[in-house]
Order: C-alpha cells, then structure tokens, then sequence
C-alpha cells in the first residue's frame, strides 16, 4: 500500500524536475530571465516530494519489519535509499540557491527602491 503511494510522490518529483528543467531551458534560450522563479520553485518542490516518498517508503519498511508475520533478523538500506536523500538535497539547495539568483539586485542605498535600481543586463 505504501509503496504505490511513494512511486506515485516520485513520479510527481520528476515531473515537477522536468518542468522546472524546461523554464531554465526556455529563461537561457529566450533570455526570459522571469522564468528562473518558477523553476526554482519546481525544482524546490521535487526535492520535497523526494523526501517525502523516502519517508513514506521507511515507513513501509518498518512497519513491514515490526510485523508479526515476518522474521527479520537484520535490514539495512541500500544504496538507492542513500541516492535518493542526496538528490533531495540537492534539488533543495539548487532550488533555493535559483530562487536567490533570479531575485532583483537589493537597493545600494536606503533611499534607493528596487524600481530606481539600474537594470542589471
């Protein structure tokens, strides 16, 4: 039961990767600069849900191994469980470290708006 439930949280996290690759494609290609934002939420968002189907699949472990029906006498995680914290990780860190670099250039001064700023390109 869990796990379809963390296949179906993982196949939103590549959709949501997929999507967010697309935007970087289409901002570098375009020069659309606006729509780095949005990829970086994408990307942001497929980390998340990575997580969150390494958890609700740990959880199916457990409860399988707790289970009176079965006998374990030792477990441990393999390496695909390892690879999917590290992609978590790093989809998280990009997506934010996106999100930073796609965000306007702070005022030099504080009687300086974001809007009196000189553009950047």
């Amino acid at each position: 039961e869990y796990s379809i439930s963390a296949a179906a949280i993982a196949i939103f996290s590549v959709g949501f990767a997929i999507i967010g690759t697309i935007c970087v494609l289409l901002s570098f290609r375009k020069k659309r600069d606006y729509l780095l934002k949005p990829a970086s939420m994408f990307y942001t968002f497929a980390g998340l849900c990575i997580i969150i189907s390494v958890e609700v699949m740990r959880q199916s472990v457990k409860r399988m191994i707790d289970s009176k029906e079965t006998a374990w006498i030792k477990y441990s995680y393999s390496w695909s469980f390892a690879c999917a914290c590290a992609s978590f990780v790093l989809l998280f860190v990009c997506g934010l470290a996106l999100l930073l670099i796609a965000l306007p250039r702070f005022p030099q001064n504080p009687w300086e708006t974001c809007m009196d700023a000189e553009p950047e390109h």
